[in-house]
């Protein structure tokens, strides 16, 4: 008699670092809602990624001071309405570039 094992075997598919994460959303946050690249910003270092990590800043916050500090615009908004709109990311804007980076699988 033949036994299968109890537990099907892993394919080796390698976590990727918090910093190659945080490219990989920088990346696609940057781009679509202000226009910049990676390298436009001081993110472009992998060290100042790692020390955002170690330091325990969110991505978002991350983000938010450089708009904060460079008065950056969101270009993804059309139009205008009776409400300000804030130039600053959510945590509702990580998850949907989690999603479209592949990051999150659905």
């Amino acid at each position: 008699m033949q036994t299968s094992p109890a537990i099907p075997p892993r394919e080796d598919n390698p976590c990727p670092s918090p910093v190659a994460i945080w490219q990989q959303l920088l990346t696609y946050l940057l781009e679509k809602h202000y226009g910049l690249t990676l390298s436009d910003t001081p993110f472009c270092e992998e060290n100042v990624i790692q020390g955002h990590i170690d330091a325990g800043v969110t991505l978002v916050n991350a983000v938010n001071f450089l708009v904060e500090k460079y008065e950056l615009v969101r270009i993804d908004r059309n139009g205008f309405n009776w409400q300000e709109q804030s130039p600053f990311l959510t945590a509702v804007d990580v998850l949907r570039a989690r999603r479209a980076t592949g990051l999150l699988k659905v």
